[in-house]
């Protein structure tokens, strides 16, 4: 079997109402639809994170690819993204959403799903977490959140409707004290939620560790990324030692991982896709962190169905995935796949997809529909924040 062509197609998915964090808006999802196409007529399916420098990526990569066999995944992946390449050039997202598609390939070849290529499941439902963000009101002027009012009335509202165990309160947009009252009040609504934060590296140390001891006796799942740097990641658990720290940027790579446990960094790697290298590579993290003594999360970033799928694949291969994953998926309004978004199931999981390899097709009409909301609509997946001008920096907010 040999790789005979190589095509992408950008896409744009509007979502509910457009998403804040810490350094800007989300105003919808934008990411790029790959298929890999073989000899013998079986088509892969990838997806990675949009824009024009991964569109170069993958132009580049496309003629390395041709000709070889998906099988040979290792050989492939020196060719296309050797460990000084995704160090010194970036090509770690572009090859992702290539090895999706390779082994897609390889699944609907054997006729095995391909968490069976990675080791095989351990689990076939997925809990996913509610992911709670502060929103604009969308075009019809719904689906604001602003305040703790609005929060705790979208945080009902998925709960009710999804069936989440576990939510996720982004932070980083308003005064801290605001989204500890918020937290606590979520908490009081919740008792028996798993509950955790992330206000994506935006506090220094010092507000940091005081919203740490502020709800200290407010059973907090975990802190995700208070603070940039790993430095400074050691500091707040040297300072605060009862939060569990997770992390997908200061620790989000191979390299990140022996330091994260050696000086005692973190508690949770948050492994994602996407950011290491494809779904065996993520699978091989997740290992490296068992050997290492650290359970693991998972990190969403805007996901469409292609990579939601790998990431249930992964997802369901990884013993040490004590923690939900995290998941923007519910505030997509549709998707590119066949039958339209993957359904939530009891206690907000997602099912290990059926049929071979990723185990979704595209539906093409759809994609046809975003392709060209993409070119015509010419936005990003994120944008600086209206309210908050010049937030679009890594500086310490508070």
């Amino acid at each position: 079997m040999k790789i005979v062509d190589v095509r992408w197609t950008p896409a744009f998915i509007p979502i509910e109402a457009p998403l804040r964090y810490a350094f800007g808006s989300h105003p919808g999802f934008s990411r790029i639809i790959i298929e890999v196409v073989t000899d013998e007529g079986i088509v892969g399916l990838g997806e990675c994170y949009g824009g024009a420098s991964r569109e170069g990526q993958l132009a580049e990569m496309r003629p390395l690819l041709l000709g070889e066999d998906p099988f040979e995944l290792e050989r492939i992946r020196w060719k296309l993204a050797a460990p000084t390449a995704l160090k010194l050039f970036g090509h770690v997202l572009g090859y992702a959403g290539l090895e999706f598609a390779l082994l897609d390939i390889q699944g609907q070849a054997l006729n095995r799903p391909v968490c069976d290529l990675i080791g095989g499941r351990v689990r076939n439902e997925v809990p996913f977490s509610a992911y709670l963000f502060y929103r604009y009101p969308n075009a019809k002027g719904e689906g604001e959140v602003s305040n703790a009012a609005q929060m705790m009335a979208f945080a009902r509202e998925l709960v009710r409707r999804y069936g989440f165990t576990t939510l996720k309160y982004k932070n980083g947009v308003l005064p801290p004290d605001e989204e500890i009252e918020t937290f606590q009040a979520l908490r009081e609504e919740f008792p028996k939620h798993k509950i955790r934060l992330d206000p994506n590296a935006a506090w220094s140390v010092t507000t940091a560790v005081r919203v740490a001891r502020k709800l200290h006796q407010d059973d907090v799942e975990y802190l995700e990324d208070p603070v940039w740097g790993m430095r400074a990641m050691k500091r707040v658990n040297a300072k605060a030692p009862w939060v569990t720290l997770a992390s997908n940027m200061s620790v989000f790579a191979f390299d990140d991982l022996e330091p994260a446990a050696f000086a005692d960094i973190l508690d949770v790697p948050l492994l994602d896709v996407h950011w290491y290298g494809g779904i065996s590579r993520a699978r091989l993290a997740g290992q490296v962190c068992e050997t290492l003594g650290m359970d693991v999360g998972i990190h969403s970033g805007a996901e469409f169905g292609i990579s939601q799928a790998a990431t249930i694949h992964l997802a369901a291969a990884l013993p040490n995935l004590t923690v939900a994953p995290d998941s923007h998926y519910h505030h997509l309004t549709d998707d590119v796949i066949e039958g339209g978004k993957l359904p939530y199931g009891p206690g907000g999981t997602l099912a290990v997809p059926r049929g071979p390899g990723l185990g979704v097709k595209l539906d093409r009409d759809k994609l046809a529909r975003y392709a060209e909301m993409s070119r015509t609509q010419q936005m990003g997946s994120w944008i600086e924040d209206p309210k908050r001008p010049g937030a679009v920096t890594h500086q310490p907010k508070w």
